[in-house]
């Protein structure tokens, strides 16, 4: 008797179709392949692979990829294929059922749907509580005209609001007085101070002329002054802590390089 991988290889050879023909049909490597029809299981993979690879493979060249199966189970314990051949599924004529039905409770309530002989008592008791309450909207929509009727008729006249008109003369002053009060300082230059957190390369023109270009290093500061405007080039920006005229300038998110301009 012809072993599995020689009938395999036979099967392949007379279609005509190469190792890679069937490699990519079947998915399975070519070095398989040629390792099954050599009959040499070492270079295979587990045992459950080899049985899967025989099945596809048989079943692919046209043959009965399970029986292969048995033959090659049989071959490899030197047994006969009749003994070692799966049984087949056991069919009966009559099947015995018992069957429990459990009753369906309505999501949510903790009530069952089901309730027996008394089920109509509780669907009649449903239908006559709706039927109420369309009866009630019903006489509600036909009592509200007059019920609004009523109530235009004994409301009272509303009690009249004193409107009280300010003084402008009065509130022209008092703004004037403020928008003296409010008018922010001349400033007369652009001064700016700031600290370094870590190594920053800087470079500073002040009114159209370079006045600085350097590192500053983690804690040094320095200050800056121009008459009109101040631009400073900052070659790491997110750790320097700058201050314009006294006031703090947000540099939050920013990183890298950033050219800034400060101006009166």
């Amino acid at each position: 008797m012809d072993s599995v991988g020689r009938i395999l290889y036979d099967a392949r050879v007379a279609q005509g179709i190469t190792l890679l023909d069937a490699e990519k049909a079947t998915s399975i490597r070519a070095s398989y392949l040629d390792a099954l029809e050599q009959d040499d299981y070492a270079k295979m993979p587990e045992e459950v692979f080899i049985k899967g690879i025989i099945r596809n493979y048989g079943n692919f060249l046209g043959l009965n990829g399970p029986e292969l199966v048995d033959m090659y189970k049989a071959q490899k314990v030197g047994a006969d294929i009749e003994k070692v051949k799966s049984k087949g599924i056991r069919e009966v004529d009559t099947v015995k059922m018992n069957i429990s039905l459990k009753q369906h409770r309505s999501a949510g309530s903790g009530v069952d749907a089901y309730q027996g002989p008394n089920n109509k008592k509780s669907l009649a008791k449903q239908i006559f509580a709706g039927a109420l309450c369309v009866v009630v909207l019903v006489a509600g929509y036909f009592a509200m005209p007059k019920a609004m009727e009523w109530l235009h008729s004994n409301n009272e006249p509303a009690t009249p609001v004193a409107v009280v008109v300010p003084d402008e003369s009065k509130t022209n002053e008092t703004s004037g007085a403020k928008a003296q009060e409010e008018v922010a300082p001349v400033i007369e230059k652009v001064a700016i101070e700031m600290t370094a957190h870590g190594d920053c390369w800087l470079e500073v023109n002040a009114d159209g002329k370079s006045i600085f270009e350097g590192i500053l290093r983690a804690k040094d500061v320095k200050a800056f002054e121009a008459n009109d405007k101040l631009i400073v080039k900052y070659g790491n920006v997110g750790v320097m802590e700058v201050k314009v005229n006294g006031e703090p300038v947000s540099m939050q998110g920013e990183q890298g390089v950033a050219i800034k301009t400060y101006s009166k």
